[in-house]
């Protein structure tokens, strides 16, 4: 984020700390906000009346780290309040896939962490922090790709070879212990690092795989079904079993999140009858909410009516915050919570005003984001990116 548009959103959040304030969020749960008209502008420098948030926003801009070109962070995990973590790239552009790009927040501020670049790897989608010494990060590049922070340095690995057919799209690290989601020619696949090498554990998954998490001794994987509907397993090292999950036709689920083994959300989207991404343009499906109750997967209603989920964490099982994009608010992250009882719908500032000649119909769109809480702390973070192709930036928010 080192050119004009990186400015922009800095200078965004100045306006929008000034013109808001610490404001309480929006206390009702079902209440649309206020859509602010549209308004053209001359330049990416948008003053704070043409910004300011219609609904007071908990959730502040902070300081990212600077990324160069345009840039994406997909995904967030924190495991204190100076081990938060944040993974996705840089350089990116319609032509190029860019370099990794990962960021650490130090109790301070946003940091990047160098050592993966040259390394043949572009995107970082995901990462998982076990400890200060104990950082992974799965991604892609020629290969599937994979990286451990013992705390001073990187240890990168290829779980495939030379094998260019895999992608990785997840990692959960618990323990001295790694587990991967990743999807090859005959689907999705769940592999193991156990300290010394990696092993397959699951192949013919039935579909393809999105996320993966590790807690408490149960390993959850999701995704897609090949008959296109929610794909779930659920194991211990041991045993694994496919979960039935509701027949939710053009459902993929995204990320998973464990509050207990029989409290568990999986989230993601209902794609459109057409393509979920045509050229430029995003196409926007309907949000996909899913629990276990340790018997069941039920699918939850949210109040988001047209929209993605790409980001779930909780602290407990009245404390779940979801992230997200809805689509009738394009330009603010969507992040819901659940308080065991009813949901909330909070917004993060507005990140970019649409203009008429911007370069691409969503540049003025949030495209992605993820979300973490901090263990023990009522501190939660969220990341993602706004715009796409060469018109696209990373942005972190805080409540």
């Amino acid at each position: 984020m080192g050119d004009l548009r990186s400015v922009t959103l800095v200078l965004a959040g100045v306006s929008l700390l000034a013109s808001c304030g610490a404001h309480p969020p929006d206390p009702s749960p079902t209440a649309s906000p206020t859509v602010s008209p549209t308004v053209s502008r001359q330049s990416w420098h948008p003053s704070p009346s043409r910004t300011a948030s219609p609904v007071p926003s908990a959730w502040k801009i902070v300081r990212p780290a600077e990324l160069v070109g345009s840039s994406a962070l997909l995904d967030v995990a924190a495991a204190g309040p100076r081990e938060v973590w944040a993974v996705g790239y840089q350089r990116g552009a319609e032509d190029s896939e860019g370099t990794p790009a990962v960021v650490r927040w130090d109790g301070t501020r946003w940091r990047e962490v160098a050592g993966l670049t040259g390394r043949d790897v572009n995107h970082l989608t995901g990462v998982s922090v076990a400890g200060p010494g104990d950082v992974w990060v799965a991604g892609n590049g020629v290969n599937a790709f994979a990286a451990r922070w013992d705390g001073r340095r990187w240890t990168a690995r290829r779980p495939f070879g030379v094998a260019e057919d895999y992608r990785l799209t997840d990692v959960a690290a618990t323990g001295g212990t790694a587990w991967f989601t990743g999807n090859g020619p005959s689907g999705g696949v769940l592999i193991r690092w156990d300290g010394t090498a990696f092993q397959n554990v699951l192949t013919g998954s039935g579909g393809t795989f999105e996320a993966v998490t590790a807690r408490q001794g149960h390993i959850w994987a999701v995704g897609a079904a090949k008959d296109g509907t929610p794909l779930v397993w659920h194991g211990s090292p041991d045993h694994w079993e496919r979960l039935p999950t509701p027949a939710i036709p053009g459902g993929t689920l995204r990320r998973i999140w464990q509050v207990s083994p029989s409290d568990v959300w999986a989230v993601g989207e209902v794609a459109p009858g057409d393509a979920v991404r045509d050229g430029a343009r995003i196409r926007r499906g309907r949000p996909l909410v899913l629990r276990w109750d340790g018997t069941r997967w039920a699918r939850a209603e949210v109040p988001v009516a047209r929209g993605s989920l790409q980001g779930v964490t909780a602290s407990g099982p009245g404390d779940l915050w979801i992230s997200g994009i809805d689509a009738d608010q394009p330009g603010r992250a969507l992040l819901l919570h659940f308080d065991g009882t009813t949901w909330t719908r909070e917004y993060g500032p507005l990140l970019r005003m649409p203009r008429p000649d911007q370069q691409y119909e969503d540049s003025d769109r949030v495209t992605r984001t993820g979300v973490t809480r901090v263990p023990s702390t009522g501190t939660l973070w969220a990341v993602g990116s706004v715009g796409v192709g060469d018109d696209e930036d990373d942005f972190v928010l805080r409540r």
